[in-house]
């Protein structure tokens, strides 16, 4: 086997590395954003102190804090929200569930939104 022809296996083998990582994160988040949707109770989002907003388009809302809550509990329904995608669009909610949650993460890292469920949007 000459040098072309080691640079070309080489660059086949990567290559194919390359898309099994990809596939293999691919399946990975999607299992992940079903385990986190699927066993999440509402009570995980019940024990963080939630403060009354109201807005123009969405009437009364609530907000998490970061600085306001414990830094575990806070991150957890963070970060069950963002593997959920969960935006204001799309928002976070289970059979059951009091209330709808969302986050805004072009714009705020440190917070948390919800608004009861039935509530218009606004």
């Amino acid at each position: 086997m000459n040098d072309s022809e080691l640079t070309e296996a080489l660059i086949d083998f990567t290559n194919a590395l390359e898309s099994l990582a990809v596939n293999l994160r691919r399946q990975i988040q999607a299992s992940t954003r079903a385990e986190a949707k699927a066993t999440v109770s509402e009570e995980r989002f019940h024990i963080l102190k939630w403060e009354n907003e109201k807005g123009e388009r969405l009437g009364d809302f609530e907000v998490a804090y970061q600085k306001n809550n414990l830094p575990e509990a806070w991150s957890h329904a963070f970060n069950v929200l963002k593997a959920n995608a969960a935006l204001i669009a799309a928002p976070f909610k289970e059979e059951g569930y009091q209330h709808r949650y969302w986050i805004y993460p072009e714009k705020y890292l440190d917070r948390i939104f919800r608004k009861k469920l039935g509530e218009a949007k606004g």
